[in-house]
């Protein structure tokens, strides 16, 4: 599960939480002192935080930044054939960054990072509605025009 659903998770958990204390339940308070309860959901909320920005941060470093394109783009591209050669092979991605690396010297990091490009950017885009009923029957209008 990543960080991102189980931030959400957290993050409905501790509405929930805050819900049920609005309620007038303490359900989800825990007593520290005899003049002080904690509510659980701060905790939860923090953790449901620090998830996002584990998240956040992960997607950021997924990136090639334009430093590591520009000093190591002529090498990728000299590479790529290799990639997709292994990648339709089925090899494990830490396998192809290690071939590249032997091959080309690019290091693993760049390699896993623009195989990640690579998959973004490569994808078909996704399918709509309409895409997915098929193409529309023939208009009997006849100011339409015919779509073969």
């Amino acid at each position: 599960m990543t960080p991102y659903r189980i931030g959400w998770i957290a993050a409905v958990a501790a509405a929930a939480m805050i819900l049920v204390q609005i309620a007038g339940y303490s359900w989800f308070v825990i007593p520290v002192s005899e003049s002080f309860r904690f509510p659980l959901w701060i905790l939860v909320a923090i953790y449901a935080g620090l998830q996002f920005w584990i998240w956040r941060l992960t997607q950021q470093r997924l990136t090639l930044t334009d430093d590591e394109v520009v000093r190591w783009g002529d090498k990728l591209e000299q590479a790529t054939p290799t990639i997709l050669r292994l990648y339709a092979q089925h090899q494990p991605v830490k396998e192809i960054a290690s071939t590249v690396e032997a091959s080309h010297g690019i290091p693993p990091d760049i390699t896993l990072r623009y195989i990640i490009a690579l998959g973004k950017y490569g994808s078909p885009p996704p399918q709509t509605d309409s895409d997915a009923l098929g193409p529309s029957p023939p208009s009997d209008d006849p100011a339409s025009p015919e779509v073969t």
